[in-house]
């Protein structure tokens, strides 16, 4: 499991994920880890302004969300 999942649990922080759905299609997520399960966590997406079940095995890469992101900043 990605040890930065674990910190956005611990530590409550927004994260950036690369998603692949069930259509095999990759999507760019910034999620709030709520839970971890065994094969699936449940995050608050911001996309989708809801609770949402990620499989950990379709997460293809997670890093720091920073707020400059949202603002355009570089």
């Amino acid at each position: 499991m990605h040890p930065l999942l674990l910190r956005s649990l611990k530590n409550r922080l927004s994260i950036e994920i690369i998603y692949l759905n069930e259509r095999q299609q990759c999507t760019k997520r910034k999620i709030s880890v709520k839970k971890i399960e065994e094969n699936h966590i449940l995050a608050y997406c911001f996309l989708r302004r809801d609770m949402r079940k990620f499989k950990i095995q379709d997460i293809l890469a997670a890093y720091p969300h920073h707020e400059s992101q949202d603002m355009g900043i570089s």
